[in-house]
């Protein structure tokens, strides 16, 4: 159940691990990951085409996000930000699923939380598990 399915015009579509959904002019890929970085029930959408990773609170950044697509730093917000407030659950699978997320080779990381972000995703995605393991 969820709260969409009473106000949508269809009901929703559950989707499996790994699964793709044609969207027309996209295809959507679910990446199942639970508790990554919280929440039981978490999961990523990878947009093949244009390679863009919706990435959730992996990289939340403080403030409004006053540029929509950065080549900045996001990595050193995001942990200053995550060292004030730890909102990881730091699953024993963490550094698995950020490395299944890096095979992706996205590039844009389209963050829930300030700045989305344009480069080589996967290595940025590497730096990530690099600095939860510290």
């Amino acid at each position: 159940m969820t709260s969409i399915g009473d106000i949508a015009i269809r009901s929703p579509r559950g989707m499996g691990d790994g699964e793709a959904l044609d969207l027309g002019n996209a295809t959507a890929e679910w990446i199942t990951a639970p508790h990554v970085p919280h929440g039981w029930d978490n999961g990523f959408l990878f947009e093949r085409g244009t390679g863009t990773l919706l990435c959730g609170d992996l990289f939340t950044q403080p403030g409004r996000g006053e540029v929509a697509l950065t080549t900045d730093d996001i990595l050193g917000p995001s942990e200053a930000f995550r060292a004030v407030m730890d909102y990881y659950s730091h699953s024993p699978d963490t550094g698995a699923v950020l490395n299944r997320l890096a095979a992706l080779e996205p590039r844009v990381l389209a963050c829930m939380h300030g700045s989305a972000w344009r480069g080589d995703g996967g290595a940025k995605l590497k730096d990530l598990a690099a600095a939860l393991e510290r």
